[in-house]
């Protein structure tokens, strides 16, 4: 059997938001919404945290959307020290992993809605990644132009700094019996 150099500890919702418009139309089902990642590392306990956000963008000023939402799941990852990119491998995989579960839990939540359940589209997070990766070799090049310094967090794709996350993410939940 292959080993995977991803191990997923737990993930979890800290953010939960779901609003249905009861005055949204049924031809109002259009929906846009955004993606945003970031990376941590726990050196001590060498664990990984993505966090993935998923928020709705409205169309227009006179388009509803059916559901608003703000959904945040983290994930607590274990990566193999021997892997090339880990940076890549979380941002990609990892987040993959955590949109897959943030499907499934909207469609739970919005199934018992007063409209059709919310399916989110499939996402791209490798062209997501590369995109933020071609934004931070440009930001580079115009800070060296400058005169500035630049630099990438550990373990991260970017070099945009992770938002803050709800305290006591940084190491699996403790299991009593």
């Amino acid at each position: 059997m292959m080993n995977t150099p991803i191990k997923l500890e737990e993930y979890f919702f800290p953010v939960v938001q779901v609003v249905a418009d009861p005055s949204a139309e049924e031809e109002d089902q259009g929906f846009k919404y955004k993606a945003e990642v970031s990376l941590s590392h726990n050196e001590e306990e060498d664990l990984y945290q993505v966090a993935v956000e998923i928020s709705s963008i409205p169309e227009g000023k006179d388009q509803k959307q059916h559901y608003t939402i703000n959904l945040v799941v983290i994930g607590l990852f274990r990566v193999a020290s021997d892997f090339p990119n880990i940076g890549k491998l979380l941002y990609v995989n990892g987040s993959s992993i955590l949109y897959g579960a943030a499907r499934e839990f909207l469609i739970t939540i919005t199934s018992r809605g007063p409209w059709e359940a919310l399916r989110l589209p499939t996402h791209s997070f490798l062209e997501q990644y590369e995109s933020e990766a071609g934004k931070d070799e440009e930001t580079k090049k115009q800070k060296s132009s400058k005169g500035g310094k630049s630099g990438k967090q550990k373990g991260s794709g970017s070099n945009k700094k992770s938002k803050p996350v709800p305290k006591g993410t940084a190491s699996p939940k403790k299991k009593t019996n």
